[in-house]
């Protein structure tokens, strides 16, 4: 018999499961928009299970690995049936659609088979080795859905190349050594008694503030690794005159 305080977020994680499964089925039939929003949704769902087990104090290695398949499916595998899907209808990339959407699928799964191994189901977060995949493909839709915005007031700003290497990129930063900090981390600009209002304005404006933070994420990260990379460099080489 389950145990009460697990259904929460068990539950929220089938959702998670349910809306990326939608999101492929979407695909498939060429819904695009209701493809993104799905995924979306699933982000959405992703952050709910883990304050739900939080809350419940929930945490069981069923629940972990649970997250993890779902996330697969909504971060890995529907991403990945979305930009092969967009891809195909273009002649010039329609050879390209497969491997790239493959590449992403898969590093997304090896992400998160890499965070199973080295972890434990636990109520602390830690930073991350390597981009997190929901942030993997909040990179791919968010793109998407800044250009659909734009495309109504006729402005043309798809372009498949730089598609392709926000797909590419993403997946090699998923399966990197470099250190992710948590979200709160990184967006401790707001004020706590602030941050109803700031998320209000988030949701407001979504075509467009999802990809200016999914994007700031990624080269806030990078940024402040390159610093603390140069910053060990610098250590070691000051010892190395000291020794000397």
């Amino acid at each position: 018999m389950v145990e009460k305080k697990y259904l929460a977020p068990n539950g929220i994680t089938a959702a998670n499961m349910l809306l990326g499964y939608l999101s492929i089925t979407a695909s498939i039939k060429s819904n695009y928009t209701y493809a993104i929003w799905f995924i979306f949704l699933a982000m959405v769902c992703d952050g709910l299970d883990g304050k739900a087990a939080r809350k419940f104090d929930a945490f069981s290695e069923f629940g972990k690995e649970f997250d993890s398949f779902s996330d697969a499916i909504s971060f890995g595998i529907a991403p990945s049936i979305l930009v092969y899907s967009i891809l195909s209808e273009y002649p010039r990339f329609v050879t390209m659609a497969i491997p790239v959407a493959f590449i992403y699928a898969l590093c997304g799964v090896m992400r998160l088979v890499k965070f199973n191994v080295v972890t434990v189901a636990s109520n602390e977060k830690d930073d991350f080795s390597g981009m997190p995949i929901p942030n993997g493909a909040a990179s791919i839709i968010s793109y998407l859905l800044i250009c659909r915005t734009l495309e109504k007031y006729g402005y043309n700003f798809f372009n498949a190349e730089f598609f392709i290497s926000i797909t590419i990129i993403s997946a090699i930063l998923m399966v990197s050594t470099i250190t992710f900090l948590t979200p709160d981390k990184v967006f401790n600009f707001v004020p706590k008694k602030y941050m109803g209002i700031f998320v209000i304005c988030v949701l407001a404006t979504l075509k467009y503030s999802l990809f200016i933070f999914s994007f700031y994420y990624i080269i806030y990260n990078l940024f402040q690794y390159h610093l603390y990379r140069k910053e060990i460099k610098n250590q070691e080489e000051q010892e190395t005159q000291e020794e000397e």
